[in-house]
């Protein structure tokens, strides 16, 4: 189905969740596919915006089509640990934080990550946005 979609559109992505994705890049005809990380999974909203936020990140910054869909699962991965849709989209210093802490085996398939994440200690504080409630005022 992927093969078919690129000869419509220059990249074709399947994702499968947990599982990990999959792309045919319809120009040059290059393909990957990039296991999913394993994550204790509270809220899966937003996560395919996540997702496609961290796709598009890859693509225009040039990166190599499975070095995009790492980062697009990544970013996927570590929304699904937050509840709140939006309010669970990381940013830099949780990449870092991630990559900091990440298990010796995913090393090689996330070493592009070195380049993005400068050396040494934990990021200065949170950057995902806090939830607000509102509240009603008298009339």
């Amino acid at each position: 189905a992927a093969r078919a979609l690129a000869e419509k559109v220059p990249v074709a992505v399947v994702t499968m969740g947990s599982e990990g994705s999959y792309a045919v890049d319809g120009r040059t005809g290059e393909t990957a596919e990039v296991p999913g990380i394993a994550v204790e999974e509270l809220d899966p909203t937003g996560a395919g915006d996540v997702y496609v936020a961290g796709f598009v990140t890859g693509t225009l910054a040039g990166w190599p089509l499975a070095d995009r869909l790492a980062f697009a699962g990544l970013t996927a991965a570590l929304s699904v640990q937050e509840f709140g849709g939006s309010l669970s989209a990381p940013g830099w210093p949780e990449v870092a934080h991630w990559w900091r802490t990440a298990a010796e085996s995913l090393r090689p398939r996330y070493g592009f990550l070195d380049a993005l994440v400068p050396p040494g200690g934990e990021p200065a504080s949170r950057r995902r946005a806090v939830p607000t409630i509102g509240f009603r005022h008298p009339v």
